[in-house]
């Protein structure tokens, strides 16, 4: 989902559309590597910042897929670090919330780089989103993603990527 509330309201310019593109062209060529391949359906939706808090309106939300959002900047409530990207999965309903079904990924593109999306679509493959992060867990989980995107950018396949093959966002060809 392209963010409509960006820059005022204005919505993303066409050169920040441009570089979402070649980031989601670039995923889509590492991927390949490792037999992935993506859907992609593009909305304009709106995403909500009110005292602090970032939230997509669950109306521009889609079971069974991985939602991405692409704004000119994340909140610091999504992106502590400022690399441009977060990616969460479902939480359960807890005596704060009424739960989240949906997987998310955030993609802030003044901070992000080539590298980002990647990053965060491994996150999701890798299923580090459909369990609760801890600090450790989280720079563990960042340091061997990124190693087995460095190898795959060399050729190589990561079976591990195809971890979420029974997820419900997933859909795999059968090898040929």
């Amino acid at each position: 989902m392209f963010d409509q509330g960006a820059h005022n309201g204005k919505g993303l310019a066409e050169a920040e559309r441009s570089k979402f593109r070649n980031y989601q062209e670039r995923a889509r060529r590492e991927y390949a590597t490792s037999g992935i391949h993506f859907d992609v359906r593009v909305l304009e939706g709106a995403y909500l910042r009110q005292q602090g808090h970032s939230e997509i309106p669950d109306k521009f939300l889609a079971r069974g897929a991985i939602n991405l959002f692409v704004t000119d900047t994340l909140g610091y409530d999504i992106d502590r670090d400022r690399t441009g990207g977060c990616s969460m999965g479902p939480r359960p309903p807890s005596r704060w919330s009424g739960g989240d079904p949906f997987y998310k990924t955030f993609l802030g593109l003044r901070d992000a780089r080539g590298t980002t999306l990647p990053h965060e679509y491994a996150h999701h493959f890798t299923l580090d989103t459909q369990k609760r992060p801890t600090a450790a867990g989280n720079l563990w989980a960042d340091l061997r993603n990124d190693y087995w995107l460095w190898l795959q950018r060399q050729g190589v396949s990561i079976s591990e990527f195809r971890a979420c093959a029974n997820s419900e966002w997933a859909r795999f060809e059968a090898a040929r």
